[in-house]
Order: structure tokens, then C-alpha cells, then sequence
């Protein structure tokens, strides 16, 4: 893709069961992406004090399964979601796993993970425990779609 395409992320689609209302992720690994760290500088350019503090580009190359809307992809079956990805503002998020450059190395699960199993060991969910034990996990709060380079860019915080 391009220069510096070399760090790794797993983004977690929150899923909530419907009768139980479980929490549930479904994580998928992106290989070869580009990390940037840029909450002082978001900040700064829009004045806002919730800018995001992390971007990620996800070049379509390293999409290993497709992509669907949130909308499509929260009416499908536990195993279709677990054969696809989507990317939703406000309840999806995503780890840093691999960033040579902050010595980063986490071995982050992928597939079906239940928070119920994370709040039984006295976190609220997956997310607060990836938070408190591996740091680098950012809430999804902007999701653009670029089409002439195709790619993803997620930002987090």
C-alpha cells in the first residue's frame, strides 16, 4: 500500500444477543496497516476536545473477509458474522497489536469473544478489560471510506 503500512490492529463489532442481552465480539485482525497517533495534533486543527486520539488506514488489501454495513451485518447468523466485518461508531472498537515502533506485541483473541466471561473476572466487559490489561484500545468514533486508494479509516478514542 504505501510507506509505513507495517502495524497490526484487531477491531471488535459488538454484538448483543437478543432475548439474554449478552454481549458478544467478534474480532478481526487487519495485517499491514498504518497507525497514527494524533489526538494533539486532531485536537488542535478541530478545536474539539473529543477529536479522535488514533487513526488507523486499512488499505483493502489486507482485508482477509468482506465487509458489510452495520445494519446488514447485525441481522446475519453467529457464523456469517464471524466470516465478515463491519464497522460501527459508538460500539465497535479496535486494539493496537502490533507497532514495532512503541514495542507493541499483544496476542489479542480473534472470532467470538463473550464479555460475560470478562465480568466474571470483575471487568464490565471485553472492552474494559482490554483497556486495563493491554492499553492501546480505542472506541470506533469516525469511520470514512476512501474509494480512488481503496481503504478504511478508522479513528478511535
Amino acid at each position: 500500500m504505501g510507506i509505513n503500512y507495517v502495524d497490526s490492529v484487531v477491531v471488535y463489532n459488538r454484538y448483543v444477543t437478543g432475548l439474554r442481552e449478552e454481549e458478544q465480539y467478534f474480532g478481526t485482525r487487519f495485517d499491514l496497516v498504518r497507525i497514527e497517533l494524533t489526538e494533539g495534533a486532531n485536537k488542535q486543527k478541530s478545536g474539539l476536545e473529543d477529536a479522535s486520539a488514533c487513526v488507523v488506514k486499512v488499505p483493502k488489501s489486507s482485508w482477509k473477509k468482506p465487509y458489510l454495513p452495520p445494519k446488514v451485518w447485525e441481522k446475519l447468523t453467529t457464523e456469517e458474522m464471524l466470516e465478515s466485518f463491519t464497522l460501527n461508531k459508538g460500539s465497535d472498537f479496535f486494539v493496537i497489536v502490533e507497532k514495532d515502533d512503541f514495542n507493541i506485541h499483544a496476542d489479542l483473541p480473534v472470532g467470538l469473544v463473550e464479555s460475560k466471561d470478562y465480568q466474571a473476572q470483575g471487568y464490565e466487559g471485553y472492552f474494559d478489560y482490554v483497556k486495563a490489561k493491554y492499553g492501546y484500545a480505542f472506541g470506533v468514533d469516525t469511520v470514512d471510506v476512501y474509494t480512488v486508494i481503496p481503504r478504511f479509516e478508522i479513528g478511535g478514542r
